[in-house]
Order: C-alpha cells, then structure tokens, then sequence
C-alpha cells in the first residue's frame, strides 16, 4: 500500500473506533479502542499476536499480545503529569480557554475584594453612625437633667434604639446558624442604608476570626456594656426629677456620672476606629499579596501548559511516520479483520484475519469472489443500509453486530465498524471481528442465568471469602429475604443456632479436603420461622486451582422433616385420644425407675378402667362412644401435672405415672379428685352421659421395684375396688 493510502487508512481507524496515537513499547506496541462493540468482552476473545516488525525497523522481532481493544493503551514508562490529547486546533482552543479562565478567576477576585472593601467602608461609616447616636443620647439626656422635657427624654431614648439596631445585629451573627432576618432588621435599625447590609454582613461573618475583627467585636461589646450603664444612669436621673422633693445635689452628681461615661465610650469609639483602620489596612495588604500570588500561579500554569502542548504537538509530528508504521504492522498482524471496500459490494483487499474467518484465501481477493453485499444475509441488508446512510453523512458509522456467510454457507456473527476515506463517497475501510466464540459463551452464561433464575431449589452464591454475591429466587422464596438484604453478607445470616458448631466444623473440613459436602441444617428464616434444609456445597476454583467461589444448593425439607415427626407421633401416641401409648408409657416408666432409684424418690402408677363404658356404645353407637374418651383423655390431661404422663392402654383403660410423689395419701388425693371429674356427666350430640371409673395405685418403691410389678399391683388394686362397688366396664 502507497504512503498515502496507509495515512488515510490509519486515519480512518482512528475515526471508526476512537483509536488514539500509537504508543511504542520496549517490546512491542499495544493498542486502545474507545468504542467496542455492545456487550463484547474483547480482552477475553481476541488475545492473539502481532507479527513480528519487519526486520528493516529497529524493533525486535517478537510477539507481543494485544491487552485489550476496549481500554485504553498501556504505556510502560512511569506515570508522569500529562495533558488529555487534543488535536492541534483542539490544543489552541485548551489554551484560549485556559487563559480565559485565568480572567474569569480574577475578575471573580477582585469582584472579592471589592465587596470586602465595601464591607470596611459599610463598618466605618456605621461606627460614625453609632457616634454620632451616642453623643445625641448623652447630649438630650443632659439636657433633660436641666429643663426636665419629655422631648430632649425622648430624643434621648430615639439615639439608643439606633445602638440598639446595631447590638441586635452583632448578637444575630453570632449565633449558630447566624440569624441574617434580625441581622438585617438590627443594621437598618441602627440607620445603615439599605444597600450596605449585606456587605457588612458578609464581611463579618468572613473576618470575625481575625485577631482585628476579634478585637474590634470586643471593644464593641464594651461600648455596649458602658450603653447599658448609661441607661440605668438615665433611669436615675428620670427618677430623681420626678420625685415630689426633687433633690438637685443628686441630680448634679448624676450630671458628673453622665460626663464619666460620655468619655469612656468616646474612649472606645477611638479604639474602635482604630483597630478598624488597622484590620483595613491589613486587608489590604493580604488581599493584594494574594490577587499577587495567584496571578504568579495562574500565569505559570497557562505558561507550563502552553509549552506542555506545544511539546505535544512537535511529539506527534514527529511521531506521524511511526503511526503510519504501526497501523500497517495492525493490518498484518491478524488481530482483527481490516478490508478495503467499496459501495458496490466488492473487497479491493483484506488482511489474513478476515480471510481466514470466513474461509477465503487470496486467490478470491484476485478473482473478485467476495462480495459484502452477497455475503450478507437478507436479515441484515436493513441495518447495512442504515450504516450506509450513516457514512454518507457523517463519514462513519457506529459498530454494529451482523452476520457474514461463510464460504461453507453457515454464519459467522461479527462486529463491524467502518468509515469512509477522505473525500471519497465510494470506497472505505472497516474492521471486522469475530463474534462466533462470544456468542457460545453468552448463550452458555445465559443458559445457566436461566437455570438459576428458574431453579425450585434454593442457590446461593458467595466469593472465596463467604461473602454471598448472588441468591436465587427460590432461596429468597425459603427465607423471606430480598436478595438486596444477603449481598453481602456472610452465610451465618441464615444461621438458627439449632446447628452445632461441630457440624459447621466437619462441613468445612470436607470442603477444604474434597471440595464438597452436603448434609441436614436448620436455618432461620427472616421472620424468625425455622426452616430445616438439606444443603450441597461445592467449590469453584479457576484455572491456577485457587477458590474462586462457593456454590450451595439448598432444599426445603420442612415437609419432609414432618413427615418423619407424624410418624414419630404416631409410633408413640394413641390415635384416637392423641395420648402416650404402649411403647411411649413403658418407655418413661423405666426411665421413673431409674431417676426414683438415683434420687431415693418416689412416683406412683394410677390404673384406671371406665364403668359403664360398653353400654354407651351399644345405645349410643362407636362415634359417640370415641368423642366420650377423648373427653375423659382431656379431662385427665387437665387433672395432672405437665411433667406426668397419660397413657391409654386400649379401649377404655388409662395408665397415669405421677412422678416424684411425696406419699401414698397424697396420691390416693389425687386419685379421688380424678375419680370425681371423670364421673361428672358428658354432654355429646344432646345426650347426657354419666359413667364411672375404677382405678387402683401402684406405689414406687412400697409396692414394687419394676415395671411389672408396679402395674400388676395397681392393676390388682383397681379390680379390687371395681368388685368393691360391684359394678362392671
């Protein structure tokens, strides 16, 4: 390729993709593209090499891989202050700016500093103010201790509100946040003109932390302090002219009083102006060695800057022929597929890359066979022709996703940008890469969002450091949280405490050891709800074996587990009156035995057969005769301690085991109080039942040492009493 065509072509690549100058590297060159096709992950895809420089350059000739076509370029050398890169006429407009601003900023500093000398102007002329008030208070006050006037008395309280407006507006611009409303109402009071408050508001809350304001605020609160004494003083004086036997020797010595205080706050009126003039012209001074020091600084950045980009301008000339070097190295180093097209379709030249993507050789190139047009499918001839359009009027067009057909006949999904050559409407360049391993990943990744997303099982996702990254619906489902509220945090946020920490241990042994567990839990769910799951765990690590990730499938077992509690009930528990049973009697029994013996205690056993049961089942049927026991179950149920067991034999015999029992009488007690609530009638379907009971006692360990004997005893017993009342079940 001629000279020319190689800068136009460079030219164009800079303007189709963003790419910036061409950096040299010690054993190479990288590059950067600002603009990338949507959603495609280039560092991963396009990692091949470049050519090695041809051996009449002074690189040397080795690969070098490519670190991302949608970063900026990497520059070895170390980091040094630079400019953003601009092209020569956008570097002239960066230094018009740059000096524009300069203006700007000092024009906004000395617009600063005029409204700080207004501000000293506004105080000087309040504190003439605040003068000129405080000698016309002493002055009508005098005057009223001679003439005794209501209108020199009233003149006199008339000055006061004047120094009254300024006090008000000190102490509103000292509080915290200061109170500018009763600062501005305090100023006008005191007779400023309207236009100057806002000056001297702003020049006080800039300066009061300055030693002059500082002092000058003091003086002020003395001058104050010394008002106040002047208004006791006047009330003294009103007094005494009032009063039926007016005493003039007072009235003189108040006089005296009057003129000591006139010349302490002529006293501090001096000090007052003086420490202002100093803190004048102190801001004067500071004020003009800034405006000084920053037109110093701002005229050496415009100066640095200037010299910086006109560096930058010479760098790139020289540079140039570098640049077109190194975009004919890009175009044979097959990392992406460049070609030289015009409008009608036909590819002048392409490098090996596009070639090879889509099973051409040279020969084609030579013999005219490759078409863009004819190798486009039907479905994307609409957005060709609206990148067309685009190059037509703006000279580009953006990158866009298409598809090419191979010379085999399937498709190939590519990336391409393109751009016209300088003035020319017919002929371009583009840049094509090949999206064919993207496109697996992304269907791949998309495939497992979607099993993710659509699994019934509850996954969780945390990092190498039991953080969870990601918690699908269904596990958000189980537990109540929203997967806001677990990003983030470590697993043991679905912790119940019911799991040992034994159990966590082994789990992380195996995991550590085989990289996987599975096992029962029980977490605890947001509302506070237990919730047992059955949890596999596995590791995820990355191609230099390290943990990347921790994946755990977890299920909901509750059902399952109540299953297994059902029947566990039902092994243990009568089904009709949801009593003990059999098994569960003898079981607790035994376990009495042995905590009786250990303790030196005693339990009792309580045998009980209902009378007159079998007859309420011939009249009134089996249904009632099943309601009539689980009432006499619940009324059993009530009559015991919690922590004594109810037990039906079968049919219509119970077993009672009371445990630690101080003696027989107070179970024979006992006995009677349960035969009493048993026998009171039962109301059911509109019958009235009355039935009876006879039971006997076997008492631990006067009448027995074992189960056997125990219930034998009290088996014995309670036929004994049945045949005593001479009545039958």
């Amino acid at each position: 390729m001629k000279y020319s065509a190689v800068l136009r072509h460079q030219r164009m690549l800079k303007r189709t993709y963003g790419l910036q100058d061409w950096k040299a590297a010690p054993n190479g060159f990288t590059i950067g593209l600002k603009t990338g096709c949507r959603g495609v992950n280039l560092s991963l895809v396009y990692t091949k090499l470049r050519t090695a420089a041809d051996e009449q350059q002074d690189y040397v000739p080795e690969r070098q891989a490519i670190h991302s076509l949608c970063k900026p370029m990497v520059n070895p050398k170390k980091h040094r202050l630079r400019l953003p890169v601009f092209s020569t006429g956008g570097k002239v407009v960066f230094i018009i700016s740059l000096f524009v601003l300069i203006s700007v900023l000092l024009g906004g500093m000395i617009f600063w500093y005029g409204n700080i000398f207004d501000g000293v102007r506004s105080y000087v002329r309040g504190e003439g103010l605040w003068a000129k008030a405080q000698k016309d208070a002493v002055f009508y006050l005098d005057s009223y201790s001679y003439n005794h006037a209501e209108t020199d008395y009233n003149a006199y309280q008339e000055a006061l509100e004047v120094i009254k407006g300024d006090k008000n507006a000190r102490l509103a611009l000292l509080e915290s946040p200061p109170n500018y409303e009763e600062a501005r109402k305090g100023f006008l009071l005191g007779q400023n003109h309207p236009d100057d408050i806002d000056s001297m508001i702003g020049f006080f809350l800039t300066f009061q932390r300055i030693s002059y304001m500082r002092d000058a605020i003091a003086t002020w609160q003395s001058a104050d302090q010394t008002i106040d004494e002047l208004k006791r003083l006047s009330e003294q004086i009103r007094t005494e002219i009032n009063a039926p036997n007016r005493n003039t020797g007072k009235i003189s010595e108040l006089r005296q009083r009057l003129q000591h205080l006139n010349d302490r706050l002529h006293q501090l009126e001096n000090r007052f102006s003086l420490i202002l003039g100093e803190g004048a012209r102190w801001v004067k001074q500071t004020t003009w060695r800034i405006t000084v020091l920053a037109l110093l600084i701002f005229t050496g950045i415009g100066l640095w800057v200037s010299r910086q980009i006109i560096k930058g301008i010479t760098k790139a000339e020289q540079q140039l022929t570098i640049s077109e070097l190194r975009f004919r190295r890009l175009k044979e180093s097959n990392t992406i597929g460049i070609i030289s097209w015009r409008m009608d379709g036909s590819i002048e030249e392409a490098n090996d890359l596009f070639l090879t993507m889509l099973g051409y050789d040279r020969s084609d190139i030579s013999a005219a066979a490759i078409n863009w047009r004819e190798i486009t499918p039907v479905e994307f001839q609409r957005r060709d022709q609206q990148a067309v359009n685009e190059l037509l009027t703006q000279g580009r067009c953006e990158p866009f996703e298409k598809a090419l057909i191979h010379k085999q006949g399937h498709w190939v999904p590519v990336c391409i940008g393109a751009a016209m050559l300088d003035n020319n409407q017919e002929q371009g360049v583009a840049y094509v890469m090949d999206l064919s391993e993207h496109k697996k990943a992304k269907q791949q990744l998309q495939l497992a969002a979607t099993v993710f997303a659509s699994s019934s099982e509850g996954i969780l996702i945390t990092d190498s450091s039991a953080h969870i990254v990601s918690a699908n619906q269904a596990l958000c489902a189980m537990t109540g949280y929203d997967e806001s509220e677990l990003l983030g945090q470590p697993p043991s946020i679905l912790q119940s405490g019911y799991t040992a920490d034994e159990d966590y241990n082994r789990m992380w042994e195996s995991l550590n050891q085989t990289g996987q567990w599975q096992g029962d839990i029980i977490d605890r769910m947001k509302n506070g709800d237990l919730i047992p799951m059955r949890v596999s765990i596995n590791q995820v690590k990355n191609t230099d074996n390290q943990i990347t990730h921790y994946v755990a499938i977890m299920s909901d077992i509750s059902e399952h587990k109540a299953k297994e509690e059902h029947l566990r009930h039902i092994a243990y528990h009568d089904p009709l009156t949801g009593l003990a049973n059999r098994v569960l009697f003898d079981d607790r029994l035994e376990h009495a035995i042995k905590v009786a013996a250990r303790n030196n205690t005693q339990f009792a056993v309580l045998f009980l057969d209902l009378d007159k049961f079998k007859p309420v089942n011939d009249l009134f049927g089996h249904k009632v005769g099943d309601r009539l026991l689980q009432k006499v179950a619940d009324r059993l149920t009530r009559s015991v301690r919690e922590t004594d067991t109810v037990t039906r034999l079968g049919g219509d015999e119970f077993v009672i085991l009371l445990e630690n029992v101080s003696n027989r009488e107070m179970v024979e007690k006992l006995l009677n109080q349960i035969i009493d609530t048993i026998s009171n009638a039962y109301r059911i379907d509109d019958y009235d039942i009355e039935i009876g009971v006879s039971a006997g006692i076997g008492l631990y360990p006067g009448d027995g040492t074992d189960a056997k004997t125990l219930l034998h005893h009290a088996d014995t017993a309670m036929y004994e009493r049945k045949g005593a009342k001479g009545s039958c079940a």
